[in-house]
């Protein structure tokens, strides 16, 4: 199913096969690939091998690349970034290799001082990758795709000298969301920036059908009720020692807010309480917008992050009127007994390429906010009286299925007579045709008997007649 190739560096083109997977050609002892959309969405590719495959102890990190792909095409690709040697306790040395995806080159840059000002998303991000592509080797070089993810108002930004992946992830991921979808298109590297990624299918992860084992999280712990929004740094006075003052005051809305710092959900306090966290706006310095901006966040708050784990059989790889399950996409995922049907995204998909028919997925609807978690714990309570309904209905009909079966079993205690009486009458009418055959027997026997004497008499008649001629 899965062919894993080495290359040297860039330049080489032609490569070789680690792994086989027709019946020929080297073999790995394992092979884990992990695709992701979570962060930077960076996905890894950790194998083994033995001492009896050709390219034991010649793998070289970071110089190295590797790719898998299945009947499709390519699934991964990406550099070498850690290499293990190990002797297990049955004294086999095996090699073990892990492999980052190629949105890991964005570590390999660093961003010089930006100075805030306003920009919009696609401009930020691609002065981020201008300067990335400056540093770096041709074959790392990144260039923007398509961006589809805006904020509706001007917004300063700027960077400060961190590693370009760590920028990128902190002044957009991080605020804004979205996913870093990584493409190569005529040998050059593109970064796409999307508010949505995938297509939501029909093809269902259900109990008694492709989903083996499944759990449900729910994490609050980014949950708060009250919030302190601070804004842009405040201009200190110049003779202030600033080497004795590490910390700088920050913009407030205490001015604009009736002498109060801080905005609060009175629905999100009666139900769980005062939970107070600063939220920071560094490029706001306008009080008035700093406190709408807060009241902006406050009201969009997702409270909960919702997240499967589930062990799912790939139907696509074993019968074609199934799909394979891709990352990226939604799926309707139903277990009524640990929640109400819902349409999830797989975020992480985990495949063993020695048994690819089973994988392990993430899959996550995001962050809930308060309504939604009014409702859909409503739908949940409906969703368990509809299966305790179920349950009750299962009952009352396996109590009629005893009934019947208790009649059936009575049924069946009188085979036993049944067949004794069909075995007796059997033999008297295989008697009666043994008797019947004897019969046809001497009826032949007489009529051939009866022919015989026919003929002589036949023969007597002919010479009394010759007699009396003469």
């Amino acid at each position: 199913m899965y062919r894993v190739t080495l290359f040297k560096d860039a330049q080489d083109k032609k490569g070789t096969v680690v792994h086989e997977p027709a019946n020929f050609g080297n073999k790995v002892n394992s092979g884990d690939l992990e695709l992701s959309l979570e962060g930077l969405g960076i996905s890894t590719f950790e194998f083994s091998i033995n001492v009896n495959n050709p390219l034991y102890r010649k793998a070289e990190p970071i110089v190295n690349l590797v790719t898998v792909s299945d009947r499709n095409g390519q699934v991964f690709k990406g550099r070498i970034a850690k290499i293990s040697n190990v002797m297990n306790s049955q004294g086999h040395f095996i090699e073990k290799i892990l492999c980052e995806d190629q949105k890991a080159f964005l570590y390999d840059s660093t961003q010089k001082y930006m100075e805030s000002k306003v920009m919009s998303v696609r401009q930020f991000l691609e002065k981020l990758l201008n300067e990335h592509n400056a540093q770096v080797e041709p074959f790392k070089r990144i260039y923007l795709g398509n961006v589809t993810v805006t904020e509706s108002e001007q917004v300063y930004r700027g960077s400060d000298y961190g590693k370009t992946a760590e920028v990128i992830k902190n002044q957009l991921l991080d605020r804004l969301g979205g996913y870093l979808i990584l493409r190569e298109k005529n040998g050059l590297l593109y970064l796409d920036y999307l508010v949505e990624h995938g297509r939501t299918s029909t093809t269902p992860l259900q109990i008694a059908r492709n989903l083996k084992s499944a759990s449900r999280e729910i994490d609050i712990s980014e949950l708060a009720t009250r919030i302190v929004p601070v804004g842009k740094d405040l201009e200190m006075d110049t003779t202030t020692d600033t080497q004795t003052n590490q910390f700088r005051p920050k913009t407030t809305i205490e001015s604009v807010n009736n002498g109060k710092n801080f905005l609060e959900d009175a629905s999100l306090v009666k139900k769980f309480g005062v939970i107070q966290t600063t939220v920071e706006f560094p490029n706001i310095a306008d009080k008035q917008t700093l406190k709408r901006r807060g009241q902006e966040y406050l009201n969009n708050q997702r409270l909960m992050l919702i997240t499967w784990s589930a062990e799912v059989i790939e139907l696509g790889l074993l019968d074609k009127r199934y799909e394979i399950i891709k990352l990226g996409n939604s799926y309707p995922v139903f277990n009524p007994y640990l929640y109400e049907k819902e349409t999830l995204q797989v975020i992480e998909k985990k495949i063993d390429i020695l048994n690819p028919q089973k994988i392990r997925l993430t899959i996550g609807s995001g962050k809930k906010t308060f309504s939604q978690y009014q409702l859909e714990y409503k739908g949940m309570r409906e969703t368990l009286e509809t299966v305790k309904s179920n349950v009750g209905a299962s009952n009352r009909t396996i109590d009629n299925l005893k009934v019947q079966a208790q009649l059936l079993e009575e049924q069946t205690s009188m085979l036993p007579l049944f067949e004794q009486s069909l075995s007796e009458q059997q033999a008297g009418l295989k008697e009666q045709s043994t008797t019947l055959t004897e019969q046809k027997e001497r009826i032949q026997i007489q009529e051939i008997k009866l022919t015989e004497q026919q003929t002589k008499i036949e023969e007597l008649y002919t010479l009394v007649k010759e007699l009396q001629k003469k």
